[in-house]
């Protein structure tokens, strides 16, 4: 597996000419797409983590946590990793669920949301799931986790930081790069995410994602991303 750092920023500005073009009017619903796309697994576990993310995040949002997974899996294949498409998939969907404000608490945002999925996958009986979605989004901001021996925690961390910071773009084509943002546009990703982060790093400074902040300059980073907004 490639642990290339995930923060890091090389060959940044090569793609910030086809990151700034406009890609055209959000999709409705969500943000999910009319037609379904083929590498997106079509389980019942995914429909309903679907539906539910659509009523409890903002387009905006829905669309960070697809691209996660599309940004992931274009990784996966990339390196031949096996992933559970259904798990990592469910993941990708829930990895943010702690940064929405029904979900708020003291503890980690990631923890806040690896539970909030637990709990939803366990009372709509998809229990063999959760375990394994739980533990990714718990985990998913810890720079160390992007050489986690399971792909489906290892990538879900590595494609959120992809549409985060731009780290790894340098290994996606850029053809293809272009056609998952055309799919799920941005439309404010970059000031939604900041303006939660630093909520999360000025309400909890003894979190990870504060400490991160402090050793890492994860805001300017998100700021400094290529891409559009």
């Amino acid at each position: 597996m490639n642990t290339h750092h995930r923060f890091c920023t090389c060959h940044r500005s090569a793609f910030r000419g086809i990151l700034s073009i406009s890609t055209g009017a959000p999709p409705t619903g969500g943000g999910s797409t009319p037609q379904r796309d083929r590498k997106t697994p079509d389980t019942p576990a995914a429909r309903a983590a679907e539906a539910y993310l659509d009523s409890v995040s903002s387009r905006t949002m829905v669309g960070h946590c697809k691209r996660t997974f599309r940004f992931g899996l274009a990784l996966a294949e990339k390196a031949d990793a096996k992933l559970d498409l259904e798990a990592f998939y469910v993941g990708c969907l829930f990895h943010d669920l702690g940064l929405e404000e029904q979900f708020a608490g003291p503890e980690d945002f990631e923890l806040l949301g690896a539970r909030e999925a637990g709990r939803f996958l366990n009372a709509h009986g998809y229990a063999y799931l959760a375990e394994q979605v739980s533990a990714a989004i718990a985990i998913h901001t810890t720079p160390e986790t992007a050489g986690d021996p399971r792909p489906e925690v290892a990538y879900l961390a590595m494609g959120a930081m992809v549409d985060v910071v731009g780290a790894r773009l340098d290994q996606i084509e850029p053809r293809l790069i272009q056609q998952i943002v055309a799919e799920y546009p941005r439309d404010g990703t970059k000031a939604m995410l900041i303006a939660m982060i630093k909520g999360q790093i000025d309400s909890k400074p003894s979190s990870n994602i504060a400490g991160l902040q402090a050793r890492l300059g994860v805001l300017q980073r998100m700021a400094d991303a290529p891409f559009a907004s």
